[in-house]
C-alpha cells in the first residue's frame, strides 16, 4: 500500500536512470509526488517517465551545463508549477590510485559530482518554493575516505561541505538542505570494470550489518529528508552505510565477520 508522505510535492531528480535515481524517482512517485525525471539519456528516461505514468514526465538535463538547468527549471514552470524538491542523484566514480588518474578524469568526476550539484542547488535556490527542500547524494566516502577512490572521495566531501553552507544560506526561506551518504549500494555504478577486482565477499564480512544496501533503502532515506516527517532536519549528513562509519570492530580468530 503507498503512502502519501510526498503529495502535493513537485521534485526534481537527476541521474534518473540510475539505479539510485531510479529508485528515488519511483518512490516519491508512489508517495505522491509529481516527478521530473532528468538525465542525459533520454531514451531510458522517457521510458521511465512512461512505466511510471501519470505524474511523471522526462527532461533531458546535463547536470554539468548551466544552461540546461535554466531550460529544466523553465520547462517544470512552464506547466504551472513550482518546484518544492530538488534531488541531486547523477554523479559517476573512478577507481583509480591518485598517481595514476589523469587530469582530465579528475576534473570529469568533480564536474560530474560537485559542479553539477552546485548547479543544482543555486538553480533550485533560486526557484525553489519557500519551505522547500534539495537533498544532496554525498556517500560514505564523504565522511570516510577510501583508497584508489580519490576523485571521488575529494568530490563526495565538497558535496557535503557544500551542503551545509546551502542549509545556511537557505534557512531563511526555511528551506531545508541535507545529504544521504550510501555506503556500499548494489547498483550498476559497482559492476563496472573499475571495481572487477574488488573480493565483495571480504567487503561485506567489514560491514557490521553483513550485507551491501539496495536501491530502495536510500530512496527511503531521501524520502524522509524530502518530506515534511524532516521538517526540523537541516545541514545534516544521513549515513546508510549498514554501520561502516560507526567505527571498527576487532577481528576475532575463525570469524566470518570482523
Amino acid at each position: 500500500m503507498s503512502g502519501a508522505s510526498m503529495r502535493g510535492k513537485v521534485a526534481l531528480v537527476t541521474g534518473a536512470t540510475g539505479g539510485l535515481g531510479s529508485a528515488v524517482s519511483a518512490l516519491l512517485h508512489e508517495e505522491g509526488a509529481t516527478v521530473y525525471l532528468t538525465d542525459v539519456d533520454q531514451e531510458r528516461g522517457e521510458a521511465a517517465a512512461a512505466d511510471l505514468g501519470d505524474h511523471a514526465r522526462f527532461i533531458r538535463l546535463d547536470v554539468t551545463d548551466e544552461d540546461a538547468w535554466t531550460a529544466a527549471i523553465a520547462q517544470v514552470e512552464g506547466d504551472g508549477v513550482r518546484l518544492t524538491t530538488l534531488v541531486n542523484c547523477a554523479g559517476a566514480a573512478l577507481k583509480k590510485s591518485l598517481v595514476d588518474t589523469t587530469l582530465p578524469e579528475f576534473r570529469r568526476i568533480l564536474d560530474l559530482n560537485l559542479t553539477g550539484t552546485f548547479l543544482g542547488v543555486r538553480a533550485a535556490g533560486r526557484h525553489l518554493v519557500d519551505g522547500g527542500a534539495i537533498v544532496n547524494l554525498s556517500s560514505l566516502n564523504g565522511v570516510l575516505a577510501t583508497a584508489e577512490l580519490g576523485a571521488y572521495v575529494a568530490s563526495k566531501f565538497a558535496v557535503s561541505a557544500l551542503t551545509r553552507v546551502a542549509a545556511l544560506e537557505l534557512a531563511d526561506r526555511g528551506i531545508r538542505v541535507n545529504a544521504v551518504c550510501p555506503g556500499s549500494i548494489e547498483t550498476p555504478i559497482t559492476d563496472g570494470a573499475d571495481f572487477a577486482d574488488t573480493d565483495w565477499d571480504a567487503y561485506v564480512r567489514t560491514i557490521p550489518l553483513g550485507r551491501r544496501g539496495v536501491p530502495e533503502q536510500v530512496a527511503q532515506a531521501v524520502r524522509y529528508l524530502a518530506s515534511d516527517e524532516s521538517s526540523y532536519v537541516t545541514g545534516t549528513d544521513l549515513v546508510v552505510d549498514g554501520g561502516v562509519a560507526a567505527g571498527r570492530r576487532t577481528p576475532r580468530r575463525g570469524a566470518e565477520a570482523v
